[in-house]
């Protein structure tokens, strides 16, 4: 490894901040609009100007002269102008603008010329009340790929907006970078690595770095604060690594990974948080691929952006667990998928309830496996996603069986109710608004009794044309064709759930979720909805699956959620997305339900690569969504995978209670033989600047995993909680700090070194004593109406000979019933029913304990 210093004037880096109209040559800007003081045109002919009438922009249009000045004159019209941009530049827009009512200015994405639509992808606005001349600036900070902004005023009927003045003009932000656009090559910037960093054409390159390179700079004399970090990028390949990134002191590192693209960029580091001043920014490659990078730029963080979530379905892990299902990490060692998949930056688990699946409740032809995402199972789900330091959405589907546009069928035991009780018509409309509230409060107070409070909830899945309709497809399943494309009767259930969310979780966000992302102006009963809703909701989320929508871009996505923050004023959220890492299921050809990439087949591809190549684009884009209003994005399903059985499926058949196949085994992110893929680099390498580290390891004694514990740590004086999971692995969050943190477990030091990391891995701990040790290793059973036990365990170190195991077995109430010696046995009370618990304790011979505890449950005799 060699560290050389490319030049030594980062000692000229500007002393303070000052922000600037300045043009790439240091001298004046150039106004981009054309004809900005609509001087020298008649009346009727303005250039490049348009007029907005009805549906169309045209030429010609009202210009005022007074005395030798002239200006645009608008009512119930708009007038805007096209103009080309380069991207990933800050620009400013300036007028002086009257009105006769509340008008606003604006700057929206105009890569399609003259947008019909004037409330699409608005990027940026101010709000014009002013009834005599004033000069209005907009700024938009870059950090939106797009090749034109276009430029306009609208104004509502018997509304008069007059404009005059206008530019649009490269707004520099000097804030303390130097040499931001290297303009003067390398100069002001330190590189580290094996690789080569050079400039050409005012673009830097860095190639070949196979064990990695960085070319970095620090910028001082900044407001303490929040910033995005932008810069122009792109990767010629998506193996290895390479992220823009940005490091303030006591925070982990905030990254962006560079999308695999044909041209530059833009990539955003968003909300990095500033202390003392200071921040350090740069570009990191690894293995090879030669990256690209531009015109880097620290602004200012709006203050609508929201922390950006990298997530995706958990519901169905236990099912996978429990026909046989494994996860592995990329190194091929076994662990928990939720530990795997959160230690590559996976932060957000979705968890979808159902009321109570199983044969005779699904559609007719098929249901779902009972016992799985009931209410017991998905409050487990969320316990272990917040062991393992995810946020939790959590999806109510208000039904037993797969709920979307075409099915929203009733949950069986509500059904059986409408049906004794006779309801019909506004009678059973009531009833299934109350429950619906009932049953909403109900299971957020158990989440939030428990400890797992959900961070988001979404009422109902894909409900763009309604709930509780019942089959579509077949009009069956209590078929309802007035809760059909019925947007009142919609957002009156919606209005139902919310409310009971409001009531017990004011803090949680509601999310209401449609399909068709990109394509949602087809929607209307979701749209009409939304309006009816009102306040009752924070934020809208859309499925965007590339197979199903085959013409729409992940830019098209972006547009559109821009146009839903312009109109509804809520931050937006991809629900569900998925991408093929393989072209068929095993032992194809067979495909999966995504048969193919549909807009980027021939873009990215079938691939690891590929699925890992379409995550980072998306992540890189959604987070230029207007304001930073997008949450995230949830993968569905990551964890769906493959069996050599074929037991693990969609769905089961009512006529012989078998699967009838696993549809996403190919588009999962764990591959057919649970190892993690490619695509899970895509949240490792986008990450956020946090006060908190994650560490992670494997907690065991005597060589034994130490399981379903909880473990203590302690940090500085300050104790944090965890527990472990079945394979011993663990996660736990403490403060970050620069250098070394001591990190110990009942007397067991580790020093750690984060070194600006988000997660620390393999902080393992070899010998664990003290209270909570485990070396014993016990499963209960019941026996011909009794209970037995059966114990393992290794005997702590120099006490062979000494010991004797003791099982105990207790009430549901705590009491004591009655003890037994021994590594097995079996208790002589009856099972008649009723929950058990059996503790098993290591003795020495000579009556003091020696060390640990493990227990059983016991559930109405069953095990």
């Amino acid at each position: 490894m060699r560290n050389r210093i490319i030049s030594a004037a980062v000692a000229a880096v500007t002393a303070a901040v000052s922000c600037g109209i300045v043009s790439a040559d240091g001298g004046a800007a150039v106004n981009l609009i054309k004809n900005g003081d609509f001087d020298g045109v008649t009346l009727t002919e303005i250039g490049d100007w348009k007029f907005k009438t009805y549906d169309k922009w045209i030429s010609g249009g009202s210009i005022v002269e007074d005395g030798g000045n002239h200006y645009a004159s608008v009512n119930g019209t708009g007038i805007g102008q096209n103009v080309a941009v380069t991207q990933g530049t800050p620009y400013r827009l300036t007028a002086k603008v009257k009105t006769t009512g509340s008008v606003k200015l604006c700057l929206q994405n105009g890569d399609a010329e003259y947008p019909g639509d004037l409330s699409s992808a608005t990027l940026a606005s101010a709000d014009v009340t002013n009834s005599d001349w004033d000069t209005v600036t907009v700024d938009f900070n870059g950090s939106v790929s797009t090749n034109h902004l276009f430029v306009y005023v609208w104004s509502d009927s018997g509304v008069t907006t007059c404009i005059d003045d206008v530019s649009l003009e490269e707004y520099e932000m000097t804030s303390g970078i130097a040499n931001s656009k290297f303009d003067d090559g390398i100069t002001g910037w330190s590189e580290t690595g094996d690789g080569t960093a050079m400039v050409n054409d005012g673009v830097l390159t860095i190639t070949n770095p196979a064990e990695g390179d960085t070319v970095k700079q620090t910028v001082t004399n900044l407001e303490d604060g929040k910033y995005n970090l932008t810069a122009l990028a792109k990767t010629t390949n998506i193996e290895g690594e390479a992220y823009i990134y940005a490091k303030t002191d006591d925070h982990t590192t905030a990254t962006a990974a560079i999308p695999q693209t044909a041209a530059m960029g833009t990539v955003v580091v968003p909300n990095v948080t500033v202390v003392d001043g200071r921040c350090e920014i740069g570009v990191y490659a690894k293995g090879g691929a030669t990256v690209t990078v531009d015109n880097f730029a620290l602004t200012p963080s709006e203050s609508t952006r929201v922390e950006f979530l990298k997530g995706g379905e958990i519901s169905k892990l236990t099912y996978v667990e429990s026909q046989g299902g494994k996860f592995y990490r990329a190194d091929g060692t076994e662990g928990d998928a939720l530990q795997i998949m959160a230690e590559n930056g996976f932060n957000l688990a979705r968890i979808r309830l159902l009321d109570d699946p199983g044969k005779g409740h699904g559609d007719g032809t098929y249901y779902l496996p009972e016992y799985f995402m009931t209410e017991k199972d998905c409050l487990q789900l969320a316990r272990r996603a917040k062991e393992k330091g995810m946020q939790i959405l959590f999806s109510f589907a208000y039904s037993d069986y797969w709920v979307d546009g075409e099915k929203q069928i009733i949950p069986h035991r509500w059904q059986e109710e409408i049906t004794a009780k006779k309801l019909s018509g506004e009678a059973k409309y009531a009833y299934l608004e109350n429950k619906t509230y009932e049953y909403t409060k109900d299971v957020m107070q158990k989440l939030i009794e428990q400890g797992t409070r959900p961070e988001y909830v979404s009422i109902g899945n894909e409900i763009q044309v309604g709930l509780f309709f019942g089959n579509q497809k077949d009009k069956t399943c209590m078929w309802d064709s007035a809760m059909y494309n019925n947007a009142d009767m919609l957002a009156r259930f919606l209005n139902a759930g919310a409310r009971a969310v409001r009531e017990v979780s004011p803090e949680t966000k509601i999310i209401l979720h449609s399909d068709n992302g990109g394509k949602l102006s087809g929607r209307n009963t979701f749209k009409s909805a939304l309006s009816k809703v009102g306040n009752n909701y924070d934020v809208i989320g859309v499925s965007y699956y590339p197979y199903y929508n085959a013409d729409v871009s992940i830019d098209k996505v972006v547009s559109e959620f821009n146009s839903l923050i312009s109109t509804y004023n809520k931050d937006v959220i991809v629900m569900e997305t998925g991408y093929n890492w393989n072209e068929y299921k095993k032992g194809g050809p067979w495909d999966g339900q995504l048969e193919d990439s549909g807009y980027y087949q021939n873009i990215y591809g079938e691939s690891q690569e590929g699925q890992r190549a379409f995550l980072t684009e998306l992540y890189a884009k959604l987070k230029q969504v207007s304001g930073g209003r997008c949450i995230g994005d949830c993968y569905w399903d990551p964890v769906m995978i493959h069996d050599d059985a074929y037991k693990i499926g969609w769905a089961q058949r009512e006529s012989d209670d078998y699967s009838d196949g696993n549809v996403v085994p190919n588009s999962t992110i764990f591959d057919f033989d649970g190892k993690a893929v490619e695509g899970q680099k895509a949240m490792k390498y986008n990450t956020n600047s946090s006060d908190t580290l994650l560490i992670s390891g494997t907690v065991k004694n005597g060589g034994r995993p130490v399981t379903d514990k909880t473990l203590t740590f302690t940090v500085g004086g300050e104790k944090y909680n965890t527990v472990s999971d079945k394979f011993g692995d663990y996660i736990v969050s403490v403060p970050f700090k620069d250098g070394d943190i001591e990190l110990t477990l009942n007397g067991s030091v580790k020093t750690v070194t984060p070194n600006g990391r988000f997660i620390v891995t393999g902080v393992d701990f070899d010998t664990y004593t003290g209270a909570d040790t485990n070396g014993i290793r016990l499963k209960g059973m019941h026996d011909g109406g009794k209970i037995s036990y059966n114990a393992d365990y290794t005997v702590p170190r120099g006490k062979e000979g000494e010991v004797m195991l003791w099982a105990a077995l207790y009430d549901n109430e705590g009491r004591l019933i009655e003890v037994k010696r021994g590594r097995s046995g079996t208790f002589e009370h009856m099972a008649n029913g009723g929950r058990f618990n059996i503790r098993a304790f290591l003795w020495q011979n000579s009556g003091e304990p020696a060390y640990a505890t493990d227990s059983a449950e016991i559930d109405d005799g069953n095990e």
